[in-house]
């Protein structure tokens, strides 16, 4: 995903290359056909409520896509982070349809990217790009893989992954 944030004051980011197909995603594009999400400060941030994440995506029609944990690790940013889709069947007091609710037990992996070149702090702290990396059931052990993902487990796989992607860049959803 990448940064299309513009003048808005919330960042925005919209996927722009992808490997492999995730269905629900087909749920949350936009009128313009893209996949979008804002990354905001969470609510319950500092709250004892499930160990709330400090930030969270939310995409099309104000579903939370995830929390973004350990995206903080001791005040500093991570460059990693972890999450996954909300277990509920229906979300907000309008009782909207959870298109993630069948996938409900997947697990999220973010690879977060500053902008090195930054020269305000608030630019600096805000990603330029944030890789998805979707695991299939792994929703229990997520916590774990974030790890492995940070010290290097899953360099290979990753490389492989980027490499797909370059390959379906220009095809449309």
């Amino acid at each position: 995903m990448e940064d299309c944030t513009g003048s808005g004051k919330i960042p925005k980011y919209v996927i722009t290359t992808e490997a492999g197909y995730y269905p629900p995603m087909e749920k949350i594009t936009g009128r313009d056909g893209k996949v979008s999400m804002y990354l905001q400060v969470s609510k319950d941030s500092g709250s004892k409520k499930d160990n709330a994440p400090s930030m969270k995506l939310q995409a099309k029609n104000s579903l939370n896509f995830t929390g973004l944990k350990e995206y903080f690790i001791n005040g500093k940013l991570s460059g990693y982070a972890y999450g996954y889709p909300l277990a509920d069947k229906n979300y907000s007091k309008d009782k909207k349809s959870n298109p993630f609710f069948e996938y409900r037990d997947d697990g999220f992996l973010f690879i977060i990217h500053q902008d090195k070149t930054a020269t305000t702090t608030k630019d600096q702290i805000k990603p330029d790009i944030i890789e998805l990396i979707v695991l299939e059931g792994a929703k229990v052990l997520i916590a774990s893989y974030c790890k492995q993902l940070m010290i290097g487990g899953f360099d290979e796989a990753i490389k492989a992954l980027r490499e797909q992607a370059k390959r379906v860049e220009t095809q449309t959803r």
